[in-house]
């Protein structure tokens, strides 16, 4: 458990790649902190006001955890990732290996 939440507190210097131009730079663990705000806040309102069954604890989890993986590759630029079909395909397998 203490390497993994070793490996976790790396997230706090991958930098983010931001689509918007942004006065601050933006760390991963950052970012991943405001989704699972928002996430969390999403799955509340479904469940309380639209009759949702949504399970709030797994959308904290995957949103806390979606971006992990890039403690071991980075944040690669989304012009690059997404260049061609090659560097696509290529780049999803690195996220899946570094996502295990």
């Amino acid at each position: 458990m203490i390497n993994f939440l070793a490996y976790l507190s790396k997230m706090k210097h991958i930098k983010r790649w931001g689509l918007m131009r942004n006065t601050r730079e933006e760390n991963v663990q950052e970012h991943s902190l405001q989704v699972a705000m928002i996430a969390h806040a999403l799955a509340t309102v479904k469940n309380a006001l639209f009759g949702g069954n949504v399970d709030v604890r797994r959308v904290l989890e995957l949103a806390l955890f979606h971006e992990a993986g890039e403690v071991i590759t980075g944040d690669l630029v989304t012009p690059i990732k997404y260049f061609n079909r090659e560097i696509k395909t290529a780049y999803k397998h690195i996220e899946e290996v570094a996502n295990q």
